[in-house]
Formats: structure tokens, C-alpha cells, sequence
């Protein structure tokens, strides 16, 4: 029997609880034997050095009982019987704390019965010793004869001899137990630090290896669990994909016959007809129109589950122009239905941008059947306004509003999954519920969201929030730069009074730049640094900078505060600021947004995008370029560019990139071995952001290159860190392979 997670678990905690518990008990058992290991020592060192004691005070009695025999000075012999009382009191208390103890003089008084006899022996000396140092002291002065041996001094000198041999016959006996008692726990000691072993060994063969192969065992099962698990999902997703590609042919080979009785039902319409013909001809018409659009829905939601990645087309679309397609197709059936069908177009719809025009459609037909098919009265309001204008792209908003009647809070959280409709009109207005769910997945596909807003009784909003790229007008005649020469010339004649600063330190994108600049004639001066920068503008103000936000003497950000507070002393009105950088993340555009700029330009950078910012300037009609049809883009575009960025610029731009590279890489790739060995970090992660803009040249694409320099271009890189020396040196083989690479193209 396999046992559960469970189980198993249990199991190993009473294992490792045992394991814990009897260490625990060794390693109390042995602070335990330490601690009266030292309060056993330190008793025997205070009883050792009271009783050596004892055997000087029975001398300085002697000696001070023997004085005062021997003086005849009044005050010397009453100082000497006073010290001769003291040293008999501490005597005879130090005399019967070492036998029957004292806590005062920290004596345990548990003598062994050797000891005990010892002093068994012993006490007739003592007592004699006291008798007569207690009869002298009771004598008073002027009778204790001088320089004469009284009996009491007599006796007490007699004794002194035995006292200090048994008192020495003590100390030697305590010495011995006490070295006895040492050795004994030493033994002990030894004795617990081999049990202690003994444990530990014996949990590590019948707990630890135990415990450490049922984690093993767990491991595996819970390993080939998870292989089956894959197995069945790659089966239960292959099975699903069988079923999706069938139900696609089977809805594609319906879709046949179905136009044939659409057709054929739409003649015999035209024809006369008798009796109740037309009206059974119209039943088999409207079923038919019915099913073709269960089929089409079918259809397509069959090909976005096989396709998860939906790739769209990127071609040319005017979202005013589409818009007033779709609702005109849908205004001749609102009338039939009795509703009326509201357009409102904010201005600046009109212009081009590159989209899937058909999938766009298909939203918007979903969105506006659906809200038609919901509506017995009132209206169907279409809205669309350009949300923001970015460098790059165009943020829409489109919304499809009815007065129908609402959407449930609990419905709304699954309206957009397959087959999923309101409750209340399941069973009235039929369908499949698919519509919205198509919907939803071509939205994700533009990389735009929809959402809900519906109260029940008053109506429901359908919004959709969607990017489309820029684009500009088409011509068959393509200049060297491979794009068309219509739209530099609509916008030529606002551009030609504008001018333009470009701060950026590196000579390649200068170079770039400056090219794409005198290409479309906009007049335009240069600067290398912050404070180069600012000694521009002080000579000639700017309606546009374009901001590399890495330069030698601080970052793009501090330009753009000081060029703000430059506007705010001179009461001049801002340039547009775009930012120039190698970071094309999500989370950079946001810094510059948050920052105020008015959006940014990731390189290298490209004709195209260019044209784009240039149509930000305030002089520039926002009509000119909206007016040309743009230029169709083919997804094999996008996949040449993604492996040389450089594929649309002239040959001759390209070969003094790769010659600047060549020339450039080896003293850019020093200084960053010297910030290293200096130790500045800011240097460091400065020239590694260089070093990435001319890497960058040569696509993303088979260059790890651009791993390593991404990782570098930090001003909290930790140079510190072991691994660099290892990473530098792959850098600088990746960077010679570049260097070949466009040897190998100037060469062609």
C-alpha cells in the first residue's frame, strides 16, 4: 500500500520530533553535569582554603598569646588581646562550619567519614588550644606575668603542633576527594559524549536515512505525477485541437450549402409568388441567414483556440471610415426593428494606422448585432474618440451602447466566456453566445482590453480600449530609405521654419539621426552633453528635443527638470521633449510619462518613428499625413527588421555604422574594464549603455551580447561581484564576433 502525502508526513514529523527530543535531552543532561561540575569545584576550593586557614589562625594565636606575655606596653598588649579575640572567633566558627556547615562562609559541611574522623581526632587539640587562649584572654593585664610561660601558654604551645599536623592530615584529605571527584566526572563526562554519539549515529540510521528516503520516494512519485499529468494534458489538448479542427471543416463545409439556400431563397424572393410562398420562402430565408452566422461564430472561435497565438495583419486603416462602414451596414435593420442607431465621432478619427481592418470590423459588427438583437426600444449610441496620441501609436476608445434591458452583476463575470449569455434571454433570443467571446479574444489580440457596464432595467456599454500604430501615405516611388515620398512632403512646409535639437553623445546615433533629419529637410543642431545642450538652446530655442536619457554629465531626467525650470525663469513656452533609449520595456515609457516628456523613441530609430514625433509639433496639421493612405507593412518586415534593425537604412548609413563599430568597441569596452578597476559603478553602468547602443545595431536576434550589457547598464551594478571577470570576458568574445560580422558586411 502506497502511502498518502499525509501519512508520510506524519510519519516523518514524529521521526524528526524523536530525533530533536533525544538530542535535546543529552544537551540539557550535559549543562546540567557542567553546572555541578563548577558549583561542586568552587565548594571545594572555599572548603580547601578555610581549613589552610584554620592552621594560620592557630598560629597567630600562638604568636599573639605568646606577645602578650612578652610586652609590657599597656597599649600594645590591649591591641593584641582584641586581635587575639577576633582571630579565636574566626577560629572556632570556621572550626564547626567545616564540620557541620555554613552558609555565611559558603561551607557545605558534607564531609566524608574519613574527614570526619580526622577531626574526630583532632578535636582534643582544638579544644585545649581554645581553653586556654579563652583563659588567658580572661586574665586581665596586670596579672599576666611578663616574659614568663604561663600554663595557659604552656598548653596552648604544647598543642599547636598536633593541630597543625591533623589540620594538614585535612587539607590533604580534602585535596584527594576533590581530585577524585574531577576524575569522576571526567568519566562521566567522556561516558555522556559517547552516548551523544551513539544517538546521533542511530538517528542517522534509523531516522535520518529513513526520512531522507521516504523525501526521495516522495519525490519521484510526485515526479511522475507530474508527468502524467503533462502526458494527460498534451493528450486532452490534442484531443480538443482534433476537435476544434473538425468542427472548423465541418462548420467550413456547411458554410457551402447554406449559401446556396441563401441565394437560391433570395431568387425564388424576387419572383411572384402565391399563397403563403413568400412567407415560408421568408421563414427559410431568415433560418438560413441564421445559421450561416452560428457557423461563421463557430467558425472563427475554432480558429482561436487552435491559434492561441493569433497573429493579426498589420495593414493600413482609417477607423473613421470603418466605423461609418459597419454602422451603415446595421442601419436599415434598425429601422425594420424600430430603434434608432446613433453615430458620435469625436474629431481626429480621421487618419491612418496600421490594424487588422477585418477582425477590427468583426468586432464592432459583434458588438452592434448584439446590442440591436437585445433592444426592443429606445436607441443604439455608437461613440469613438482617440484616447492619447503617443509617439508611436494611438490609443481608441469605442463603445456600443443600448437601452436594452441590462445585464445581471452575476452574468456580467462570464459573459465574455464561450457559450456563456445572460440568463434572462437564453431561451428568448437564442444564439450560441459566442459573439462576445470572440470579441474579447480578438481585443487581447490587439493588445487592447473590453469591459462591461450594464444596470438592469437601463441598459448595457460594451468599451473597448485599443493601440494601433502610426502610418503614413502610400506611393509606388520609394526613396533610399525605402518609404514613400508623399509624406515628407505634405508636412515639409510646416516643418522647414521648425527646428529641432538632438542631445546625444554617441557619434553613431548622432550620425543616424542627423541623416533622417536632412532627409525629411527639418532643420536641426546637435549637442554632447546637459550643459552643451543648454548652451544650445540659450543660443537658438527649440520646438523639439530629441533626449538621449544617457549622457556623459547626468541623465535625461535632469535635463528635462532644468529645462522646466529654464522655462519657468524665461516664461517660455516648453519644446516638445521626445526621449531617446536602448530600454523598449513597458515599465520606461511609464518613467518618461510619469516624468511629463511627450513619449519616446527606442533605438535605433527609424524613419517611420520619427515622422511620427515630428507630427507632435504644434505647426504641423494633424490633416497633412492623415490625408496620404498609408504604407502597407507585411509581417515579414517586422521579422527583417527584428534581425537587422538597420535593414531600412541606405547602404551607405549602414557601412559607416559597422565602420564606427569597428572602430569604436575596443576603447569603449577598456573603459569599461577601467571603471571596473576603479570602482565606479556610475562610469561602469554608463559605458556598458553605449556599448549597448552599438550592439543594438545588429538585432536582437543571436547576439547575447545584449543580455550581458542590459544586465551592466545599472548604476547599482555590483562590480564586487564574482561572476563579472567570467562575463566581461564572454562580453568581449560576443563583441568581436560583432566586429567580424560587420567586416564581413562592409566587405560584401
Amino acid at each position: 500500500m502506497i502511502p498518502t502525502a499525509k501519512s508520510s508526513a506524519n510519519r516523518l514529523t514524529i521521526l524528526y520530533v524523536l530525533a530533536l527530543s533525544a538530542v535535546a535531552l543529552l544537551t540539557i543532561a550535559g549543562q546540567v553535569l557542567i553546572q555541578h561540575s563548577l558549583e561542586r569545584q568552587l565548594s571545594d576550593s572555599t572548603v580547601i582554603n578555610i581549613a589552610g586557614r584554620q592552621r594560620m589562625l592557630s598560629q597567630k594565636i600562638t604568636k599573639l598569646a605568646l606577645k602578650m606575655h612578652t610586652t609590657d606596653n599597656p597599649f600594645e598588649r590591649s591591641a593584641d588581646r582584641r586581635e587575639l579575640r577576633d582571630a579565636l572567633a574566626l577560629w572556632e566558627s570556621s572550626h564547626l562550619g567545616l564540620q557541620n556547615g555554613d552558609i555565611k562562609l559558603g561551607l557545605p559541611g558534607s564531609n566524608s567519614d574519613v574527614i570526619t574522623q580526622l577531626y574526630a581526632d583532632l578535636e582534643p587539640q582544638f579544644q585545649s588550644i581554645r581553653e586556654a587562649t579563652t583563659q588567658i584572654l580572661a586574665t586581665p593585664d596586670d596579672e599576666i606575668p611578663l616574659n614568663q610561660i604561663t600554663p595557659s601558654l604552656r598548653q596552648i604551645m604544647e598543642h599547636e603542633e598536633g593541630f597543625l599536623a591533623g589540620m594538614d592530615q585535612i587539607v590533604y584529605a580534602y585535596d584527594l576527594e576533590a581530585e577524585s571527584r574531577v576524575s569522576s566526572l571526567k568519566r562521566t563526562e567522556h561516558g555522556l559524549l559517547i552516548v551523544t554519539l551513539a544517538v546521533l549515529l542511530l538517528e542517522g540510521l534509523f531516522v535520518f536515512r529513513p526520512a531522507v528516503n521516504q523525501l526521495q520516494k516522495m519525490v519521484q512519485r510526485l515526479r511522475q505525477n507530474a508527468d502524467d499529468l503533462k502526458a494527460a494534458k498534451e493528450l486532452a489538448e490534442g484531443a480538443n485541437q482534433e476537435k476544434t479542427r473538425f468542427l472548423a471543416k465541418m462548420s467550413h463545409e456547411l458554410r457551402t450549402p447554406m449559401n446556396a439556400i441563401l441565394g437560391l431563397s433570395e431568387v425564388l424572393l424576387r419572383g411572384r409568388l402565391v399563397d403563403n410562398q413568400k412567407k415560408l420562402l421568408n421563414t427559410i430565408h431568415d433560418s438560413a441567414h441564421s445559421l450561416m452566422g452560428l457557423l461563421t461564430d463557430l467558425l472563427d472561435m475554432s480558429k482561436l483556440e487552435v491559434d492561441s497565438d493569433l497573429k493579426l495583419r498589420r495593414s493600413p486603416l482609417n477607423p473613421k471610415e470603418t466605423i461609418e462602414k459597419v454602422v451603415d451596414m446595421f442601419k436599415h435593420q434598425a429601422q425594420q426593428r424600430g430603434l434608432e442607431l446613433v453615430l458620435n465621432m469625436k474629431e481626429g478619427l480621421d487618419l491612418w494606422v496600421l490594424g487588422d481592418e477585418n477582425r477590427f470590423r468583426q468586432v464592432l459588427v459583434n458588438l452592434i448585432q448584439n446590442a440591436l438583437k437585445f433592444t426592443t426600444a429606445g436607441r443604439v449610441t455608437v461613440d469613438a474618440e482617440i484616447q492619447r496620441h503617443m509617439a508611436h501609436e494611438v490609443w481608441f476608445t469605442f463603445s456600443v451602447t443600448d437601452t436594452g434591458p441590462g445585464i445581471s452583476p452575476e452574468d456580467q463575470k462570464v459573459i465574455f466566456e464561450p457559450f456563456k449569455q445572460a440568463e434572462r434571454d437564453r431561451d428568448k433570443h437564442g444564439g450560441a453566445g459566442l459573439g462576445l467571446s470572440i470579441a474579447y479574444r480578438l481585443v487581447e489580440a490587439m493588445d487592447g482590453r473590453i469591459r462591461v457596464v450594464s444596470q438592469l432595467g437601463v441598459g448595457t456599454s460594451f468599451i473597448i480600449e485599443v493601440p494601433m500604430a502610426r502610418s503614413f501615405g502610400d506611393s509606388s516611388v520609394r526613396d533610399e530609405w525605402g518609404h514613400d515620398k508623399s509624406a515628407p512632403v505634405e508636412v515639409m512646409p510646416a516643418l522647414s521654419k521648425a527646428h529641432v535639437l538632438v542631445v546625444e553623445d554617441v557619434d553613431a546615433n548622432r550620425l543616424v539621426v542627423g541623416a533622417m533629419l536632412s532627409e525629411l529637410a527639418v532643420p536641426h543642431q546637435f549637442a554632447v552633453s546637459i550643459e552643451d545642450g543648454f548652451e544650445q538652446i540659450q543660443d537658438k530655442w527649440p520646438d523639439l528635443i530629441l533626449l538621449d536619457l544617457e549622457l556623459p554629465d547626468g541623465d535625461g531626467f535632469d535635463f528635462f527638470r532644468r529645462l522646466i525650470t529654464r522655462c519657468l525663469e524665461t516664461d517660455r513656452s516648453r519644446p516638445l521633449v521626445i526621449a531617446l533609449t536602448a530600454h523598449a520595456t513597458e515599465a520606461f515609457r511609464s518613467k518618461t510619462v510619469e516624468a511629463g516628456m511627450d513619449g519616446y523613441l527606442t533605438k535605433p530609430v527609424t524613419l517611420e518613428g520619427l515622422r511620427s514625433v515630428l507630427q507632435l509639433l504644434p505647426g504641423v496639421p494633424k490633416g497633412d499625413a492623415s490625408q496620404v493612405e498609408p504604407t502597407n507593412q507585411e509581417d515579414s518586415e517586422e521579422d527583417e527588421v527584428a534581425d537587422d534593425p538597420l535593414a531600412s537604412y541606405p547602404e551607405n548609413l549602414r557601412i559607416k555604422l559597422m565602420v564606427m563599430y569597428c572602430e569604436n568597441y575596443q576603447p569603449q569596452y577598456q573603459l569599461l574594464l577601467d571603471a571596473l578597476s576603479a570602482g565606479d559603478p556610475k562610469k561602469f553602468s554608463f559605458t556598458a549603455h553605449r556599448l549597448l547602443g552599438m550592439a543594438a545595431n545588429f538585432g536582437k536576434r543571436n547576439n547575447p551580447a545584449l543580455k550581458i550589457l542590459r544586465e551592466f547598464d545599472d548604476d547599482h551594478v555590483d562590480l564586487a561581484n564574482a561572476e563579472l571577470p567570467k562575463k566581461l570576458e564572454d562580453l568581449r568574445q560576443q563583441l568581436d564576433q560583432l566586429a567580424e560580422l560587420a567586416t564581413r558586411k562592409t566587405s560584401l
